[in-house]
């Protein structure tokens, strides 16, 4: 990333503003990365007069933008009257895990090389169009957002990164949409998505939660940024809010992004079950697990599980802070409804090599990489074929 320095001592320069224009910078091509001004106090004509001297300097980055406008404004999908469940008498639900779509910037800031795992992403969609669930459940993190983090260091190939992360989530939330058109979909604020939140009242409090004139959503808020209105996705806020899935089964589900963390196979599901009392899906913890738990009440004995269906992440890839071999997997989870019986059951189904096996039928993604380039503008967009040649 191109990087430059400017600066101005004296007493006309003061400010930023009157910096950046003394400097005749084009703020359509850089944008300031940092900048800081100093002052103090001089005596002239032998002590008899005191002036203050000004020195105001500002680190300056090339701004990266689409080698082209967008081929197509921000999509809006109608959702259309429920169509027939694929199997009669069933109700489904279908989880989707954390994507923390992002991206980093690779060959001197030529490509963007992404943290998510596109084929998966795309044999997930394959699956719901033939699924047609009642619901579909975004359980977080769907964006990684690395560069407004405030509490890791912000790497630079990390930085510019946000606008074609909001732009691919979109184009892929816009694709997930058409594929289920009669399903009610839902996403869970995670941890990623509250990290936008943190950085504005951690940095500029006075902006947090700032809206246009008359209007409801923030100007920051995820529902504006992924046009989630447009695709009749009900986004779940903030980061912690849970949803109950049919409240009236014998089973009901309790579905969240996650909070807990446990290090082992199967040790987070183990300690959720523990004291629960009813059944619970979540993200977070990027591992597939999957444990059952008999309690035995009043009505008898009740089984509950708990769900995690891991997540969409490249594995490996280019994720920061985390081991180039993390132990994760990748899924999606299940839950149907036997409305015959009132019972859920809940199944994993696992995503190895971008393939998904259910219904007796595999469902292979593809990575549409120029589908994305093209429709986005983002031509800096790159495979994941050619992100691992790389």
């Amino acid at each position: 990333m191109e990087e430059v320095t400017v600066s101005a001592q004296g007493r006309r320069v003061k400010t930023l503003k009157q910096l950046l224009k003394h400097a005749n910078v084009d703020t359509k091509k850089w944008r300031v990365a940092s900048w800081r001004c100093n002052s103090w106090e001089q005596s002239v004509k032998g002590g008899e007069e005191t002036i203050t001297l000004y020195q105001v300097k500002a680190n300056l980055e090339r701004k990266l933008e689409p080698d082209r406008q967008p081929a197509h404004p921000a999509r809006v999908i109608p959702r259309i009257e429920s169509m027939a469940p694929r199997i009669s008498g069933m109700r489904t639900t279908l989880f989707i895990p954390d994507l923390q779509l992002g991206f980093c910037w690779r060959d001197r800031y030529t490509y963007l090389e992404p943290m998510h795992d596109r084929v998966a992403m795309d044999a997930v969609i394959s699956l719901a169009k033939h699924m047609r669930p009642e619901n579909v459940v975004l359980l977080g993190d769907m964006l990684d957002l690395a560069p407004w983090s405030t509490r890791f260091p912000r790497k630079p190939e990390y930085r510019q990164t946000t606008q074609p992360s909001i732009d691919e989530l979109h184009w892929w939330l816009a694709d997930l949409r058409s594929a289920t058109p009669s399903s009610k979909v839902l996403y869970m604020a995670g941890n990623h998505e509250e990290r936008i939140d943190k950085a504005v009242v951690e940095l500029l409090p006075e902006a947090a939660g700032v809206a246009p004139a008359l209007e409801h959503d923030p100007v920051l808020s995820l529902n504006r940024l992924l046009h989630l209105d447009k695709l009749d996705i009900d986004y779940i806020g903030p980061y912690g809010a849970d949803w109950w899935l049919w409240p009236e089964s014998n089973s009901p589900v309790r579905v969240t992004h996650g909070t807990k963390v446990r290090s082992g196979a199967g040790s987070t599901a183990t300690a959720i079950a523990k004291s629960s009392r009813w059944s619970e899906v979540y993200g977070h913890i990027h591992k597939v697990e999957m444990v059952q738990k008999t309690f035995h009440g009043p009505n008898g004995p009740q089984t509950v599980t708990c769900l995690s269906p891991g997540c969409l992440v490249r594995v490996p890839g280019p994720t920061p802070g985390v081991s180039l071999t993390p132990d994760w997997q990748q899924a999606v989870g299940l839950a149907i409804l036997d409305e015959n019986t009132n019972d859920v059951h809940m199944q994993l189904l696992p995503i190895t090599n971008g393939r998904i096996v259910w219904d007796g039928q595999v469902f292979e993604g593809h990575d549409p990489f120029e589908r994305i380039a093209f429709e986005t503008g983002w031509k800096q967009i790159i495979g994941e074929r050619h992100g691992k040649e790389r």
